[in-house]
């Protein structure tokens, strides 16, 4: 055979380039891959932002550095139905980002979308009884949980939208709500509620389909890490010991006057209770609070309502009344961020009394009526019918309920025992067949701030930066001329320099 021609230095030089390539792409793929898998295991977190709503405080930090087991924080995101919520709801995913990223592997991170994961968002919804339409906060520890309101988690100014502008953030205030929370449920303590029976109050224990029950309302009180016992006052004697709270929800049957004193010397102790009377007959706790200043007024609320009729649309009466004002006291300034209504129905209205510069404890309405409600005597005598009549029944504005606090100046509800108390002029507002989100979270902030859950660990809310430029006639005039004249006709020197040169 002929020997093959001796193999030119150029091809050599080729084949060696070619296989040096196939063993640098391995060795880039492999650096690539490293690199990326270093970075997303080991990476660093900063917030440049303006707002630095994503920032920790270190509170916050330490209290994540010391969790002693895992917190699963669960987002239920559905900003379709929650306009306020939306608003910050980026800044809250990425503040919780943050939680996960400084507590090292101790908080996990679940989204569930209701409209993309829906077996998830239904497991959701039946376990914690959401609505599709809320965002929510979801964070358990163990068997323990508490659900936060996406839309309570930043103070927002509406002022822009009447002018037909967009609302803002006045504050934020995720941190605050998320760390207390988290540092709540660590805490391992769950507050005892004694829920009073015996005279014909509200079932806590009814099913679900049973309209007159508690069952969804008592549902969402465990979802926030609150036990709920039941207490006979006929048959104990004296409120227990062990009590961090008192729910009298619709009494229909008079009260004995041992039960009555027990409530009175739970109350004297300083005790903390949630009172809420349907009108109806005298059940003795209509005057348990005067020495408070409050009292339950032996009446029931009516409006003016268009209905239509076999002859057309005409005006009917009804019972359901509406809270549309609302005070800015803490247990009801959540619902500023919400918007929306109140609905009692039926409901009573409460009279708070003028209290001496010297009294100890301080009354204030929390939700009131408009003036298009009329108060009747309650029961109706007989002939009597539910229309307003001039000279004998009162108009409006009503309050439909109002708290007692007895704190001291600086008490943020831990330091020192102090007389909490929400009364309601309804319990049937809260019953399966009337309940809203909006009347569950009216229920659950008034006994939050029974209870002094509401307050932080000193943190801080973050108020948003805005970033203006401020120019007069004189600065606006420099720099016209230096974007249309002076930058334009040195881009030409410039140029017609370059041309010059070259051409010598």
């Amino acid at each position: 055979m002929a020997t093959p021609p001796p193999v030119s230095r150029l091809r050599q030089d080729r084949r060696i380039r070619t296989l040096n390539h196939w063993l640098f792409l391995p060795i880039l793929l492999f650096l690539f891959l490293g690199a990326n898998y270093i970075s997303w295991r080991h990476y660093f977190r900063a917030d440049w932002s303006l707002n630095r709503f994503q920032q920790i405080s270190g509170q916050t930090l330490n209290l994540l550095k010391n969790l002693p087991g895992e917190v699963v924080i669960t987002t239920f995101v559905a900003p379709e139905g929650d306009s306020t919520g939306n608003l910050i709801q980026e800044d809250v995913l990425k503040l919780l980002e943050e939680y996960k990223y400084r507590a090292g592997g101790k908080v996990k991170l679940v989204t569930v979308q209701p409209y993309l994961d829906f077996q998830a968002a239904q497991q959701l919804v039946e376990k914690f009884k959401l609505s599709s339409n809320e965002n929510v906060v979801i964070l358990e520890y163990g068997n323990r949980s508490k659900v936060l309101k996406v839309a309570e988690m930043a103070e927002i100014d509406p002022g822009m939208m009447m002018m037909g502008g967009a609302a803002r953030v006045k504050s934020f205030l995720a941190e605050e709500k998320i760390s207390s929370a988290v540092s709540g449920l660590v805490q391992g303590k769950t507050p005892k509620i004694y829920v009073s029976q015996g005279h014909g109050e509200f079932n806590l224990q009814s099913s679900d389909q049973d309209p007159a029950g508690y069952s969804k309302l008592a549902a969402r009180l465990r979802s926030q890490n609150l036990e709920l016992v039941f207490w006979n006052a006929g048959e104990q004697e004296g409120v227990p010991a062990d009590a961090d709270a008192v729910l009298v929800a619709g009494s229909k049957f008079p009260w004995s006057a041992p039960a009555l004193g027990a409530l009175r010397a739970y109350l004297a102790k300083p005790g903390r209770l949630l009172l809420a009377l349907d009108p109806g007959s005298p059940t003795g706790l209509e005057s348990l609070l005067e020495e408070q200043g409050l009292g339950f007024d032996a009446n029931k609320l009516f409006r003016k309502v268009m209905v239509l009729g076999p002859s057309g649309l005409g005006q009917g009466t009804l019972d359901e009344i509406v809270g549309s004002r609302f005070s800015l006291h803490p247990a009801i300034r959540w619902i500023e961020n919400v918007g929306g209504s109140l609905r009692f129905a039926p409901a009573r209205s409460i009279t708070l009394k003028p209290q001496s510069p010297g009294a100890t404890v301080k009354t204030e309405m929390l939700v009131e009526t408009s003036e298009q409600c009329w108060a009747k005597a309650w029961p109706l005598a007989a002939g009597k019918k539910q229309d307003f009549a001039e000279g004998e029944d009162r108009k409006g504005p009503f309050t439909l309920a109002a708290v007692i606090d007895g704190s001291a100046p600086g008490d943020k509800g831990r330091e020192s025992p102090a007389l909490r108390v929400v009364a309601m002029g309804s319990a049937s507002a809260f019953a399966n067949q009337n309940l809203s989100p909006l009347e569950v979270d009216f229920m659950v902030n008034g006994l939050q701030w029974i209870l002094g859950r509401q307050e932080a660990l000193g943190i801080s809310p973050k108020e948003p930066v805005d970033f203006a430029v401020a120019l007069d006639d004189r600065k606006q005039w420099v720099i016209r001329t230096l974007l249309f004249l002076a930058l334009p006709l040195g881009l030409a020197g410039v140029g017609a320099l370059v041309w010059w040169r070259r051409r010598h």
